[in-house]
């Protein structure tokens, strides 16, 4: 503070001061975290590493939902000749996604031992916040859930699908929810993940696991694009929700940027599982 103080001599920050400020936030922020420069030991590098695959993965959770809500019943909006390929995409995204959740849960499994030990010897005290936050968000949304599932069955199709703004605004309120209960999870993992002991066998097969969820969710991203690319020429209708004919474009708003969250993460699971592969290398060669 005192440093700002003296550089703005009484002046009000600009905006290019103030977006210098947030981004020199950002990097220690990603340095605290072991993702820039070579903090740590090789083993906490791993471990970071495979922790950045697992908060990319929370975020592809969520633009994966969001593109399986959108490509319902996308098959009755393209003729049968050109249903095979965005159906085959469609069919990899589902594979993809049961293969990085089969990994993810491996790894958890694996870590579980050294999480009890870790609790055991006074680690609750360190996870207690996130995890009753995200305890308390997952008790709420499961209720919400059950509600809404028994007032979906007293609407009709058309209520169900924009027509009943109340239903609608419920809707994104109960999505706000899991992605929340989401996020808090994620939180209460990581802060558990970065304190617990892992053996040098442990975390090599923890990088072989984020290596595998990284290569799941470029199949999944590519695969999504695939069947895009088919909707966008064979069926732009289809992706605004619009009336077969009446809408030429294919870039409505939440398919661009479930896809663009799909990339994003993707991206940074890549960076992640890289981290975590070239840490277990040195580490192997300590």
């Amino acid at each position: 503070m005192a440093l700002m103080e003296d550089r703005l001599g009484g002046r009000r920050p600009t905006r290019r001061f103030r977006w210098s400020v947030a981004a020199a936030g950002l990097r220690q922020r990603a340095r605290s975290a072991g993702q820039l420069g070579r903090r740590g030991s090789p083993s906490d590098r791993v471990r970071d590493g495979a922790l950045v695959v697992l908060c990319s993965w929370t975020a592809f959770v969520v633009a994966g939902s969001s593109f399986a809500k959108q490509a319902e019943h996308f098959s009755f909006s393209l003729p049968p000749s050109r249903v095979r390929l965005p159906g085959a995409a469609f069919t990899t995204v589902e594979v993809a996604a049961v293969v990085a959740a089969a990994l993810l849960s491996i790894g958890a499994l694996a870590a579980l031992p050294s999480f009890i030990r870790f609790l055991r010897s006074g680690g609750w005290v360190e996870v207690r916040t996130p995890v009753l936050s995200a305890s308390t968000i997952t008790v709420l949304v499961v209720g919400a859930t059950i509600e809404l599932v028994g007032w979906a069955h007293t609407l009709t199709f058309a209520e169900r699908n924009g027509a009943d703004w109340t239903y609608s605004a419920a809707c994104l309120a109960w999505a706000a929810g899991v992605t929340l209960a989401l996020v808090l999870w994620t939180a209460a993992a990581v802060r558990g993940g970065r304190r617990i002991e892992l053996g040098r066998r442990l975390l090599g097969l923890e990088v072989l696991l984020a290596v595998g969820v990284a290569l799941a969710m470029a199949v999944m991203t590519v695969a999504t694009a695939v069947w895009w690319g088919v909707l966008s020429v064979d069926a732009p209708w289809f992706l605004q929700g619009t009336d077969p004919g009446t809408s030429p474009s294919p870039f409505e708003p939440r398919i661009t940027l479930t896809v663009l969250l799909m990339v994003a993460a993707t991206a940074f699971a890549g960076r992640g599982a890289a981290r975590a592969g070239r840490s277990w290398s040195h580490l192997r060669a300590a």
